[in-house]
């Protein structure tokens, strides 16, 4: 069994067997060589991995193996099973995701390495304030609402998580990643204007250094007023605010939906 067989399936994941029941149809076996690269990649078994081939081939020859693939992997699917030169592309970015979620570190050819970690509490990062005192504040602002969002966004926990990136000078900390949304969020203690222009800056900051589309959020416990959500708008950077004792966002939802 693979460590994660038993939790769901990320769009990542179908994109990358949709991509070998393309290439190689229902011939693969548990024991392929490919089907055992994926499985490692996937951190899933290579049985799993020959039974989701057969989801595949129930939804594209109606009537063979297994039910067919449903829901948003489906919609996906549709898109991208008939134009191979997008769905190369989807299965490169799936596999980039895919190694920083299931191995310890990915080593970038710059000298850099990103890994996946747990959520620090709270943030060590600095933040623009006027003393010790105000930044403590800060931090345990951050910290406070960072946990409220986990809970609400990842109530059992196995989603959401944090990611280290190590450059030659420092190590840079991403305050969340979800991996289902390809997701970088950074939590503020406030929706002020400095706040936000620097958020801003530091999700720019960790997307250089990963190989992968991701989108990117500023968390904070209020709704930002028009002129700056206009900034984000403009930064092409998502909001998420506490609204009341659930979540919103800036894209209808799909930032902060339960999960």
């Amino acid at each position: 069994m693979g460590v994660r067989d038993r939790t769901p399936w990320l769009n990542d994941e179908y994109w990358i067997v949709g991509d070998l029941w393309q290439r190689r149809g229902r011939s693969v076996r548990a024991n392929d060589a490919e089907v055992v690269e994926i499985a490692h990649l996937l951190g899933r078994s290579p049985d799993s991995i020959t039974w989701r081939v057969g989801n595949f081939a129930s939804t594209d020859e109606p009537g063979r193996g297994p039910k067919p693939i449903t829901g948003e992997p489906l919609e996906g699917w549709k898109k991208l099973r008939g134009n191979r030169a997008a769905l190369a592309r989807a299965v490169a970015q799936a596999r980039a995701r895919m190694a920083l979620l299931t191995t310890d570190a990915v080593s970038r050819p710059d000298g850099t390495g990103v890994r996946i970690i747990a959520p620090e509490i709270p943030s060590g990062e600095p933040i623009t304030v006027v003393t010790q005192a105000a930044a403590r504040q800060a931090d345990q602002a951050e910290a406070v609402l960072r946990e409220r969002f986990r809970a609400w966004r990842d109530p059992k926990g196995q989603r959401l998580r944090g990611i280290s990136i190590s450059t030659p000078n420092s190590t840079l900390r991403v305050d969340l990643y979800d991996p289902v949304a390809s997701l970088l969020i950074e939590v503020k203690a406030t929706a002020e204007r400095d706040h936000l222009r620097f958020a801003v800056g530091q999700l720019y900051d960790y997307r250089r250094y990963l190989d992968f589309a991701v989108d990117l959020a500023v968390l904070v416990p209020t709704e930002p007023s028009a002129d700056l959500m206009g900034l984000l708008d403009a930064a092409n950077v998502g909001a998420i605010w506490q609204a009341g004792r659930s979540f919103a966002d800036s894209e209808g939802g799909r930032y902060a939906y339960r999960s």
